[in-house]
């Protein structure tokens, strides 16, 4: 994923230093953008940072030789400029004091030669212990590496991407979700640009209606289709068709599959018989000058609204799907919207903040029920109807935290290192999908996790 400038979401708080912040010598006033020409990251989005904690602010991709001076309000973080390498890249330590207090914390980036500014939140979370471990079953296995996202099919078969390993570029499998025994592997697509190789798989959604499983291809640009039994390409979209898709969700009784533009508003919708694009639809953010930038997706059948959370604004909307008529509302709770689940039952919308660490439940029409703290990098969620509980992915809590109808946490289940992503199977049964090994090992093959409630 690449890092925005201004819309980072880090970790920081104010150190015990506070300097002058204009003691450096007056040069010449060159033209530059008024934002740094480069990428921020604070902190680490793979472990929580908490108070007392050593991290650091990640410059990358900054001019050679510029210099970075950071502040937290007036308080002055380096006691003298860092300057940045021949790469243009720089890492600015910082010694989180033990007082410090949990939450987003803002801390402005300057940079001379050339003169830039950005604004970054350095984000501090606290630790979520396991809870209830005992009460479910879980059985895992290894799949690819840089496991993303899985689906299970009908008939019980279970499909896991993954992308971007060191020693495996992608790959695209099929397990027994009774087992997860190895059945079947992919010939992954090849890329039209002979430097990039495959056209890599991070999402994936099975069509049952079709025999097909649909999957995103995030950094190609596209979808590609393949058949769900032999695992052949059935088609692949041109390679650029689609910017950066971000989520898949598939409607069979209505022969639609719809992919979000990632961090943008609009949604891609494919027609799953004839796999063929045949339009676009719209998020539109409340106000004029708000951007709504969607993640994931979710389908509320009986209205045929589209829902999905922004990304980088605290919006929610949705688009109904048949007349394109859209409409958002703000949930200011929500700090980095990522996933969100429907109830079709009660209408009730389920939501997560990657950078708010936390689980929002809310009515269609956006009240509030409830606002539940579950680890740092809640990211995807989904609603099983059979247990009546919500399942979220804590990305760098490395927990599945589950809830119940209210929204209140009844368990807390370890599992591995950077969950990604949770989907339902049947019966209660729900599979998360981890992109690495256990944590502190150097291995980087993703794996799988059945999660079964115990009767």
């Amino acid at each position: 994923m690449r890092n925005s400038i201004l819309k980072s979401t880090l970790i920081a708080a104010p150190l015990l230093l506070a300097m002058p912040v204009l003691g450096h010598a007056q040069g010449v006033w060159t033209a530059a953008p008024d934002q740094i020409d480069g990428s921020l990251r604070a902190g680490s989005r793979e472990v929580p940072v908490q108070p007392g904690d050593k991290t650091q602010l990640a410059v990358r991709n900054v001019t050679p030789g510029a210099s970075i001076t950071v502040l937290r309000g007036t308080e002055l973080l380096t006691p003298e400029p860092l300057v940045a390498d021949e790469k243009g890249a720089v890492a600015v330590p910082i010694q989180v004091p033990a007082d410090a207090e949990v939450g987003n914390q803002p801390l402005t980036v300057i940079s001379q030669n050339p003169a830039g500014v950005a604004l970054v939140n350095l984000k501090l979370s606290r630790v979520v212990a396991p809870l209830n471990v005992d009460a479910f079953d879980l059985a895992t296995a290894e799949v690819g590496e840089r496991a993303y996202q899985a689906d299970m099919s009908a008939d019980g078969k279970l499909f896991v991407a993954s992308a971007r390993g060191p020693n495996e570029e992608s790959r695209l499998v099929r397990l027994n979700a009774e087992t997860l025994e190895l059945e079947a592997e992919a010939e992954i697509a090849p890329s039209s640009d002979p430097k990039d190789g495959l056209i890599d798989v991070f999402g994936v959604e099975v069509d049952d209606a079709h025999g097909n499983v649909w999957t995103i291809n995030t950094l190609n640009e596209t979808v590609t289709v393949y058949g769900a039994d032999d695992l052949k390409v059935v088609k692949a979209f041109e390679e650029g068709s689609i910017a950066h898709p971000r989520d898949i969700l598939i409607d069979q009784d209505a022969s639609r599959a719809y992919v979000s533009v990632g961090l943008g508003d609009k949604v891609a919708v494919y027609d799953t018989a004839t796999l063929e694009r045949v339009g676009t639809l719209y998020f539109e953010a409340e106000g004029g000058r708000d951007h709504f930038g969607s993640m994931t997706l979710a389908l509320d059948k009986a209205s045929g609204r589209l829902w999905s959370v922004s990304r980088d604004t605290p919006f929610v909307g949705w688009v109904d799907v048949n007349t394109g008529a859209s409409d958002s509302f703000e949930v200011p709770q929500i700090v980095g919207g990522s996933g969100i689940a429907h109830d079709p039952e009660t209408g009730r919308i389920w939501l997560t903040g990657q950078e708010s660490d936390n689980v929002v439940l809310i009515d269609e029409e956006g009240e509030v029920i409830a606002d539940t703290y579950v680890g740092a990098g809640g990211l995807s969620i989904v609603w099983d109807p059979v247990t009546k509980q919500a399942y979220t992915a804590t990305r760098a809590g490395g927990t599945i935290a589950v809830l119940d109808a209210d929204a209140k946490l009844v368990a807390n289940l370890p599992l591995g290192d950077l969950p990604n992503e949770v989907s339902l199977g049947t019966d209660g049964t729900v599979f998360a999908v981890a992109m690495y090994g256990t944590p502190g090992d150097d291995d980087q093959t993703g794996t799988i996790t059945r999660i079964t409630p115990k009767r």
